[in-house]
Formats: structure tokens, C-alpha cells, sequence
């Protein structure tokens, strides 16, 4: 099903017959509604058929009333003339109606519009009086068994009654298939080819409350008052409502929803704006805005002294407010000095005391508390930086020591490998020295790799580079080892090349310590799955994408130690450390991965080991 959902084809077909079983959903809810208004489902419809009879009786009864009443307006006609020509322009084959004019008082008929011999029998027999003649008459209507309404309406609520239950059975099917309908157009809204995640198209970026108002359009032609029109409108308002549903569904999937409307916009400008003042407030340094503070408060105090009181309290008020006043201002001073010496602290600038000399009480011991922080900070700061100097120091000079002893017997090595030794133990002897003298080599390149990559003297090269390619390379490359570690690696990648910002070479190794702590520490037997995919993620007001790149093995040995202990440097899961490996690997594709302005997360769940690399999208 998922499938289908980027699927032009498929998410015009589900609109469409999301419409047409709405539609009939909608139809045959109102029809339900009829007939139990009309208690169709408790008598079998009787009363409604009665109703619906009557009123074409009615009908018919109403022309011949029209037409009778319509002598008295011609009193030198001939009354038994009209009466004549009454059955010749009503025939009962033109009617509905069968009908018959009867005297009032003596019952005499006067005339019919129909032959009782070629007639069939009549129902439904209903009856009025009319003036004619200057005596009263009864006009009686028969309507036939076999009639055929002449207005769609009729024929639709006798086809209604007919069919009750039929047309809640069929209305449950529709409202069923409306719902799948509905949820798979939820499901497919924003999902478009050639685009990962969900996109927006131009009109998911039109404005709400711009929907809003042209729906308010339909809404009044629907309470124009006229039937027609109400209708029409009715019509192309669910139409455009349907429309709508798959915008509305992607805003929310993406979180605009709020914001893509003229009152989002206008909280957001709002919030900016009120932010910018807030920062420009915040720049006044505290003293101007106690100043400005204390001022204000006191032109209100004067104001109110001068209005509503008089000679020396006057005076002697305006004196206490301009003290504390000064005493505000005072204050501001103090705090003003501990906020430089706060800011100093954060900053990092140690070596900037505050001046306690003009402070008192508490004020002063925040001060004094203050610097004793700032003395504090600068010892630990001291001492760490040289432990951390130290520390890339002695691995730098180490290494370069190492390097060079390690390079001439790795050369020794090499000509005893030339000369000719018959000593089998000799031989074996050499062996050893070689493969011991490799793995020393291999570490102290690791600790040199190490230490650039912890101190940023890697230089990274940012340039898009295809996921894809390089996973393919990389197994391509360790494809012999892992078959003789008895480990098969599982690839998924998706259908369209996957393209990030990142350094090839860099990337490279990542992917080599990865796949060689697969190589080392993996079980026997298993598979190791590599796989890359897009992510969606909010950023401010747009949709970004994210690439991930995870590799997930199932470890030899239990993992009984913390993710985050994994990538610091010496520490290898294999507790006993009998197989070959330096433990700086994880740290090192740490370090290169930060390099490159990604993400390196590790996850330990039991025996399974799981590394997450997530990088920006070229």
C-alpha cells in the first residue's frame, strides 16, 4: 500500500471515488432520514405511500377545481358544455387521476373524464366541493393502480419505500469505502515522485485563512434563500472542502499548520518584533534602565504629591522618593558591577577580580564569593589544560619514538626474511617478529591518527559524495574478510542515490574502522547489516532531510560496558584483549565524523552493536 502512495495515478483514482461513495453516503443517509421521518420503518411505509398518493390526487383534483371555478368568471357559457368538455381536456390516459363531478345535494354525476369499460378499478379516492352553476359540486378523485408519476421527485420516494432496507445496507457499503478511501488520501498527502519524505507543493503554501474566506463564499450562496442556488454551492463547497483534506493532512504531517496562515505569519513577525525589543532592552546596560526605571516613577510620585498634598509633607515626600531613588540607582550600581564579574567568569577571563571596595552586605560577599570561583575555575582550568597537554604530548613523542626503533626492525625483519635459514624455529621465530612489529605499527599510526583527529589538525574537504558508492567500495573491499570471519553482509540501499556533504577520504576510514571492528569482534556465522536512509527533520520554517548510515552486528562477546565508553581511547569490547585491535578505532571515526560536521552515536542492546553516522544532505 505504501507503495501507491507517491502513485499520481492511484491518489487521483482514490479522490475520485472517494467523491462518488461520499456523495452516495451522504445521499443515502438523507434518504434514510426521510423515511424514518416518515415512520416508513415501522408501518412498511404505508403512511408515506398514502401521503405520496394523496398528493398527486390533490394535484389533478386541483386543475379540475381551476378549471370549474373558472366559469364563474364566463356566466353567459353553457354550463353543460363545459361540463362536456371537461372529459375532453382531462383524459384519465393523460392523468394520474381518474375523476368524477357529482351534484352535492342529490349525487346526480355531471361528469367524468374516463370510460368505466375501458378503465381498470380505481384507489385511493379523494374528494372536494366547488361552486358551479350557482349550486355546489363534488369533484372525486380515483387514482389508478397502474399509474406512472410524472415527476422525478415522486418516483424517487416510492422507489425510497420500495427499497428501505436495501438502502441501509448499501449506504453502510459506501460510508466503508468512504473511510478506506478517506484514510489512503490522509496517508498519500505529501508523498509526490521524485521527492523524499513529505513535500509541499504550492498550493499546501496558500494561506489558510485565504481557504477560509473563499469557503465563506459558498457559504452565502448556500443561505442566499433560493434552492438552486443553495444547492450548487452546497455541492462545490464539499468539493472544494475534499480538496483541501490532502493540503491539511500534509501541513499537519510537517508541523505548518499553524504557521502557513495570515495569523501565523503575523504571530511570528510578532514574536520576532517583540524578541528585537526584548534584545534591545537587554543591551541597555542595568543602570540606564534603573535610571530611566526611577525617573518615571518619580514623575508619577511628583504629580500625585503636587496635586494632592501641601506645604512641609509635600516637601518631605519628594525628599523621600528622590533617597530612594537614589538608593535604587545605587543598587543597580552594585549589581552592575557582579554582572561584569559574571560575565568575566563565563567568558573565561580569570584573572578579572571585582571590586568589592564601594559594596556592602550581601552584595559584597556575592562579590567576594565570585572571585574565589574565578581563582577556583583557574586552578582546575590550569591543571586540565596541562593534563591534556601532557597527555597529546607524551602520545606524540611516544609515538614518534616508537616510530623510529619500529621502523629499523620492521627493516631487519625484512633482510632476515632474505637470508637463506634452514631453522624451522628460526623461521617461525622471524614470523613472529613480523606480524608483532605490523601491529605495533599499525598502533602507533592509530595514536598518531588519534591525536590529529582529537586536536582538529585534520583538514576536512566537504564535498557531496554519494552513500551508495561508497558502502559498495567499502564492502567490495572487505568482502574476502569478512567470507573468512564467516560474516554476511546485508546492503540496503534506496532506490534514488543518496547524496551528503562529507570528506570521501575522511568517510573512508570511518567506514574501514567500522567494518574492521566487524572483522575482529563480530560472531561467527551472523550477518552484519549495513543500510542508508533519509530522515525529515524541522528546521525553523522548512523541511530539511537528514542522511543515516547504520551498521548493526551481533558481537562475539557480551557488551557488558556503555555506549558511550566504547568510543573513549583503550577501550576494546573484548575484556580479555587477546585479539588484535588498539581500541582507539571507535574513537578515532568519532572524532573524523565530528571533522565532517556529522553525528556518531553507538547503541549497545544486549549483544547487538549498532553505529549511527547522520550527516547533511548535499
Amino acid at each position: 500500500m505504501k507503495k501507491l502512495y507517491d502513485k499520481l495515478w492511484a491518489k487521483i483514482s482514490a479522490f475520485v471515488l472517494l467523491t462518488v461513495f461520499l456523495a452516495l453516503t451522504v445521499a443515502g443517509s438523507i434518504g434514510i432520514a426521510w423515511l424514518a421521518c416518515e415512520n416508513a420503518y415501522l408501518d412498511g411505509g404505508k403512511q408515506a405511500q398514502e401521503q405520496i398518493y394523496a398528493n398527486i390526487c390533490f394535484a389533478d383534483l386541483y386543475d379540475a377545481y381551476e378549471y370549474l371555478g373558472n366559469y364563474a368568471y364566463n356566466p353567459d357559457a353553457d354550463a353543460q358544455k363545459w361540463l362536456s368538455d371537461f372529459s375532453a381536456m382531462y383524459p384519465a390516459e393523460d392523468c394520474s387521476t381518474a375523476i368524477i363531478i357529482r351534484d352535492a345535494k342529490t349525487n346526480k354525476e355531471l361528469a367524468r373524464n374516463f370510460d368505466p369499460a375501458k378503465q381498470p378499478l380505481f384507489e385511493k379516492e379523494l374528494a372536494d366541493t366547488v361552486m358551479f352553476n350557482g349550486n355546489r359540486v363534488t369533484i372525486t378523485g380515483y387514482l389508478r393502480p397502474d399509474f406512472t408519476a410524472d415527476r422525478y421527485e415522486v418516483r424517487l420516494e416510492i422507489w425510497l419505500i420500495q427499497h428501505a432496507y436495501d438502502i441501509i445496507a448499501l449506504t453502510a457499503v459506501c460510508l466503508v469505502l468512504t473511510v478506506i478511501f478517506l484514510i489512503f488520501t490522509l496517508c498519500s498527502a505529501g508523498h509526490w515522485p521524485g521527492h523524499e519524505g513529505i513535500h509541499l507543493t504550492w498550493f499546501d503554501k496558500i494561506p489558510l485563512d485565504l481557504y477560509l474566506i473563499f469557503c465563506c463564499c459558498f457559504l452565502g450562496g448556500i443561505f442566499d434563500g433560493a434552492f438552486e442556488v443553495a444547492l450548487i454551492c452546497s455541492i462545490l463547497l464539499g468539493l472544494f472542502l475534499l480538496l483541501l483534506l490532502p493540503s491539511f493532512a500534509a501541513r499537519c504531517k510537517t508541523g505548518t499548520l499553524f504557521r502557513s496562515t495570515v495569523i501565523g505569519w503575523c504571530f511570528k513577525w510578532l514574536r520576532r518584533l517583540l524578541k528585537w525589543l526584548m534584545g534591545v532592552i537587554a543591551d541597555i546596560p542595568m543602570v540606564w534602565k534603573t535610571a530611566v526605571g526611577v525617573a518615571a516613577w518619580l514623575g508619577v510620585n511628583l504629580l500625585c504629591i503636587v496635586n494632592y498634598y501641601e506645604g512641609e509633607f509635600r516637601i518631605l515626600l519628594l525628599l523621600v522618593n528622590l533617597l530612594a531613588g537614589l538608593f535604587l540607582i545605587y543598587l543597580a550600581l552594585g549589581l552592575r558591577k557582579l554582572q561584569k564579574g559574571g560575565e568575566a567568569l563565563a567568558a573565561g577571563h580569570y584573572d578579572t577580580a571585582v571590586d568589592t571596595a564601594h559594596l556592602f552586605g550581601d552584595f559584597k560577599r556575592h562579590g567576594e564569593n565570585l572571585n574565589d570561583v574565578q581563582q577556583g575555575v583557574q586552578k582546575a582550568v590550569e591543571a586540565r589544560m596541562r593534563s591534556e597537554r601532557l597527555k597529546t604530548e607524551l602520545i606524540t613523542n611516544v609515538s614518534h619514538d616508537i616510530k623510529t626503533p619500529l621502523t629499523s626492525i620492521v627493516n631487519y625483519v625484512d633482510l632476515l626474511k632474505k637470508e637463506d635459514i634452514d631453522n624451522p624455529a628460526a623461521q617461525e621465530y622471524i614470523a613472529v617478529l613480523e606480524r608483532q612489529s605490523n601491529r605495533l605499527r599499525r598502533l602507533t599510526e592509530d595514536l598518531i591518527e588519534a591525536s590529529k583527529a582529537a586536536t582538529g589538525n585534520i583538514a576536512a574537504e566537504l564535498s557531496p559524495t554519494d552513500v551508495g558508492v561508497l558502502l559498495e567500495q567499502v564492502l567490495g573491499e572487505y568482502q574476502q574478510r569478512l567470507d573468512s570471519s564467516q560474516i554476511t553482509p546485508m546492503l540496503t540501499l534506496p532506490e534514488k542515490p543518496i547524496s551528503i556533504m562529507a570528506d570521501g577520504r575522511l568517510l573512508w576510514r570511518v567506514l574501514d574502522n567500522l567494518l574492521s571492528n566487524v572483522c575482529k569482534y563480530a560472531m561467527p556465522g551472523t550477518r552484519v547489516y549495513l543500510s542508508t536512509e533519509t530522515h525529515s527533520v524541522l528546521k525553523e520554517d522548512t523541511v530539511g532531510s537528514k542522511a543515516v548510515i547504520t551498521v548493526k552486528n551481533i558481537s562475539r562477546c557480551p557488551l557488558n560496558i556503555s555506549a558511550d565508553e566504547l568510543t573513549e581511547r583503550f577501550v576494546r569490547g573484548d575484556e580479555s584483549r587477546s585479539t588484535e585491535g588498539s581500541g582507539l578505532g571507535l574513537s578515532i571515526a568519532s572524532s573524523l565524523t565530528a571533522l565532517q560536521g556529522g553525528q556518531f552515536a553507538l547503541a549497545v542492546d544486549g549483544d547487538l552493536f549498532k553505529a549511527t553516522l547522520t550527516f547533511d544532505m548535499a
